[in-house]
């Protein structure tokens, strides 16, 4: 069995390293529209400050898909994590919402409740 320097094999794992980097890998648009998928299911639509997000994510997936289609990879996974980004941060003021709206709906059976059994 011959044994390889580690001279030799620091300078193979160089260059295979350097062609990985060579070719940027085609960017998924595949996160970030199943981001906005789970927003639009929370309603964000229905919220104005979350469909303002909502919207952004949409707009910034169709600008990835553009800059895909001219080869600029590497700002499109930019604009592709952004879109993400903006529609997970839809989908939480959309649930933040709903959160405060059953916590006044609660307070407000706990008032009713305490109204009642009182004398």
């Amino acid at each position: 069995m011959k044994l390889v320097s580690p001279a030799v094999s620091l300078s193979a794992l160089t260059l295979m390293l350097m062609g990985c980097g060579a070719s940027t890998p085609t960017p998924s648009t595949t996160e970030a529209k199943s981001a906005i998928s789970a927003a639009e299911a929370t309603g964000a639509a229905g919220d104005p400050q979350a469909a303002l997000h909502l919207k952004m994510a949409e707009d910034q997936v169709r600008a990835a898909e553009a800059l895909i289609g001219e080869g600029d990879m590497g700002e499109a996974q930019l604009v592709l994590e952004r879109a993400k980004v903006d529609a997970q941060l839809a989908q939480v003021l959309t649930r933040r919402d709903q959160m405060r709206g059953r916590a006044q709906q609660a307070e407000q059976e706990i008032e009713r409740l305490q109204q009642s059994a009182r004398p």
